[in-house]
């Protein structure tokens, strides 16, 4: 039983699904929050009930930090997740376990160190997209909370700081049930911004399963010279380090996307800015810009010949490797938006193109998103050869 007490099972950011109209977090939310403690714990298999109450502590809110310690009960069988907001326990959830309480998550040491663990939680059904990989908008999202909770928990860190740039490398595929661990660290910090790498890492191997490479800066139109901006960036300065165990990406192919939409740009998605697709300011958030980067992907794959209905007869897909996305602003609630895309270079087994994300009734550009995709053949989880006729279209040969 001593194995389990005061470990951390979870470890986030209370989000608007899990808070009420004032912004503290709910009932709903906490049992949402102790049930992914318990997953990480290995506990969810022999879960007979779960009883939760409010305790002396005040309820986390929205945009807060929020975490979760597992403890013994009174008996063999039950385990206590407590859930901690920034002045202490705030709901305890008692769960009477059917059968041998779990030892808790454990994580072999990684083979170089990394930053402070900032997030902790399980890959759900949600999360994943038709293959069954987690989708590149979650380690989006995961970089994103875990930004913000380090510039939170930096005295004097938490000035309205956006990631303008993002790099994604892949090292590994993540899958539906994978515990994942975010460790954020600092690189650099100038007068204009910071560099902050995140490491993501599959829980139980402690193997490295992703690097998001970000650039934090002012918010476009804001003052970069404001003392908000100037007292957060140093605050963040005695944060920095080289991180040898998150190496950077390697320089970006060419040719590189431009500023505009190509000649040869075809619309892939067309939207409005809804409520859900915003962050805590009403502009669209990171993990929605992905989201349509990733629709209007499958719609410019079928352009090529690579269709929904291709790739479920053939067993193929197509897999993002590399992202590179460039924020030049962030649209607000209400806007209408439009993706076009357009092919940059290619080879046997990959393909890189780009989107330019801008406004449907302006043309303002938002973001150019450049993007490798490795064809896959999901029957031996292996890179394949692009097919023949998709070659063709594309002038490869």
């Amino acid at each position: 039983m001593s194995k389990i007490q005061g470990t951390l099972a979870y470890r986030g950011r209370v989000g608007s699904v899990q808070a009420d109209a004032q912004g503290a977090l709910t009932l709903e939310g906490a049992a949402a929050i102790a049930a992914d403690a318990l997953y990480a714990a290995g506990a969810t298999p022999h879960l007979g009930s779960l009883t939760l109450r409010r305790t002396a502590g005040a309820a986390p809110r929205l945009g807060q930090t929020v975490s979760c310690t597992l403890e013994p009960g009174v008996d063999n069988a039950q385990v206590v997740a407590c859930i901690h907001g920034p002045q202490g326990v705030a709901w305890e959830a008692r769960a009477q376990l059917t059968g041998p309480v779990p030892p808790g998550p454990a994580a072999p040491e990684p083979a170089s160190p990394l930053p402070k663990m900032q997030l902790m939680r399980p890959m759900r059904a949600g999360d994943c997209d038709q293959a069954g990989h987690v989708n590149v908008r979650v380690f989006m999202e995961l970089a994103d909370e875990a930004t913000r909770i380090l510039l939170a928990d930096t005295p004097g860190g938490g000035g309205p700081l956006q990631i303008s740039q993002v790099r994604i490398t892949f090292r590994r595929e993540l899958f539906r049930g994978d515990v994942v661990t975010v460790h954020p660290g600092v690189r650099r910090v100038d007068d204009q911004g910071a560099e902050v790498v995140h490491g993501i890492v599959h829980q139980a191997s402690g193997a490295l399963a992703c690097v998001v490479e970000t650039r934090l800066a002012p918010e476009p139109g804001a003052d970069s010279g404001s003392a908000g901006h100037g007292a957060a960036l140093e605050a963040l300065k005695p944060l920095a380090g080289e991180w040898p165990g998150l190496p950077s990406a390697r320089a970006p192919a060419a040719p590189r996307a431009g500023t505009a939409p190509g000649a040869g740009a075809v619309v892939t998605a067309m939207a409005v800015v809804d409520a859900w697709d915003c962050d805590d300011s009403a502009h669209l958030s990171l993990r929605a810009l992905v989201n349509l980067c990733s629709t209007g992907a499958r719609q410019y794959l079928a352009t090529l010949g690579l269709t929904g209905e291709r790739f479920l007869r053939e067993r193929i897909t197509v897999a993002a490797v590399d992202y590179l996305i460039d924020v030049v602003q962030r649209p607000g609630l209400g806007r209408n938006v439009t993706l076009r895309s357009a092919f940059l270079s290619g080879s046997a087994k990959s393909i890189r193109f780009a989107h330019h994300l801008v406004d449907s009734d302006t043309g303002t550009l938002y973001a150019v998103v450049e993007i490798v995709g490795v064809m896959l053949d999901l029957a031996i989880h292996r890179s394949t050869e692009i097919p023949a006729d998709v070659k063709q279209r594309l002038g490869l040969g």
